[in-house]
């Protein structure tokens, strides 16, 4: 592991030899890792290096905000809702059971007194997935509501789901899922997954009539796009 300075901070970067031609820079789960050609020196990778600080400090910060960064469920970290940022606020109170609020741009748990000593780390994540969720009933209805007025089509049926490799899905039996970790991002975003899968009852690929159905009712489509490539 070696390091540069920039302004006060210190980046840590990790190098890898390949057989490349050219320097890749990249962000992977918060470090900073530099895929070099196999036969250039240190103080190379150094010069190259301090030459892109300022580009990676701004990388880093990206995805310090970054809403699918991993979470540590700890005091005072940041989430994001509807893609608003929230800080965690962690109490501990002599109370019978755990209790969340979200408020004035805070998500507040209160645990009993007795958890104080304990890691309450799964604890507090379970009860952030469940907000989620909680967030999602309400918003995937007014989507899927707004959307069957606007389209004139709904699924037989749709679910929330915590899934790992999308938004959403639908399915040959015109069943829709959304993730609720969806709720992270903007109203918009939701309403634009919502209405890629309702597009889907029609077109069930991607073709050039799908995406002109998804314009069609929402022009702007390729902004949410971009907001949950971020």
């Amino acid at each position: 592991m070696k390091e540069i300075k920039y302004e006060n901070k210190t980046i840590a970067y990790t190098v890898n030899k390949a057989k490349v031609k050219n320097f890749y820079i990249s962000i992977q789960n918060g470090e900073v890792v530099i895929k070099a050609p196999w036969y250039v020196t240190s103080s190379q990778i150094q010069d190259v290096v301090e030459s892109k600080r300022k580009w990676i400090m701004e990388k880093l910060e990206e995805y310090q905000k970054s809403p699918r960064k991993a979470k540590e469920y700890l005091d005072g970290e940041k989430f994001q809702i509807l893609g608003e940022e929230y800080s965690l606020n962690i109490y501990y109170k002599d109370i019978n059971n755990a209790i969340l609020n979200v408020e004035n741009g805070k998500i507040v748990i209160i645990l009993p007194l007795r958890y104080a000593e304990e890691d309450n780390t799964e604890q507090i994540k379970k009860m952030i997935d469940k907000m989620y969720y909680m967030v999602a009933e309400r918003e995937v209805e007014a989507a899927m509501e707004k959307t069957r007025k606007m389209v004139g089509l709904a699924p037989e049926e749709y679910r929330i789901k915590k899934t790992k490799s999308v938004w959403g899905s639908c399915s040959s039996n015109r069943k829709i899922t959304i993730n609720q970790n969806l709720m992270m991002y903007s109203r918009k975003a939701v309403e634009y997954v919502v209405l890629h899968e309702v597009c889907h009852l029609k077109y069930m690929n991607h073709s050039k009539k799908f995406w002109e159905m998804v314009e069609k009712y929402m022009p702007d489509y390729k902004e949410a796009e971009n907001e949950l490539k971020k």
